[in-house]
């Protein structure tokens, strides 16, 4: 079944019905899932920074940080990689390696592009300056082994919630 295929299915008559039912079994609309994806993402990086802080600089207080400008960077951004999941997938069949290597590209590329808008207006909450490995102090290579986990941990997810169904029922009128 294609993750975007809704399934209806007729259900017996009981004592309390007056008609039979009739469920529909439709994916979660694209809206609720950028908005799953909008607070994972910001959560993500509030726990990144504070462990992320605790193992860096030993600060055991664990305060993590972000910017409201998350929740639309990583709600937009995985909604592209859960697109390129359903063609690298379900459509092309492509291993895991591959979708993996794509979605690290794209996020390095949505990270770089997000940033440079962002510092247009002098709101871009990262920078990256002080890394060994930064292109312009937007994105730096030394986050790759977090990103690719990260990575593989969005392919399980967009999976499981273009899985996901939400049941409607309806009456059946003869």
């Amino acid at each position: 079944m294609s993750p975007h295929q809704e399934v209806t299915e007729k259900s017996t008559m009981t004592e309390n019905s007056v008609a039979p039912t009739v469920l529909f079994y439709r994916p979660l609309p694209a809206w609720i899932r950028f908005y799953f994806y909008g607070l994972h993402g910001l959560l993500d990086e509030i726990v990144f920074t504070a462990l992320f802080g605790l193992v860096r600089d030993g600060q055991w207080h664990l305060t993590g940080h972000s910017s409201i400008y998350s929740f639309f960077i990583y709600g937009s951004g995985s909604y592209i990689v859960e697109q390129m999941y359903v063609y690298l997938y379900t459509k092309r069949k492509a291993p895991l390696y591959t979708r993996l290597f794509a979605y690290l590209t794209f996020v390095y590329v949505w990270e770089f592009t997000t940033g440079m808008i962002l510092r247009q207006f002098n709101a871009c909450p990262w920078d990256y300056h002080h890394y060994s490995y930064n292109f312009w102090g937007v994105i730096t290579l030394e986050y790759a082994p977090f990103w690719f986990l990260l990575c593989w941990y969005q392919d399980f997810l967009c999976g499981f919630l273009l899985n996901l169904r939400k049941i409607k029922t309806a009456v059946k009128d003869d």
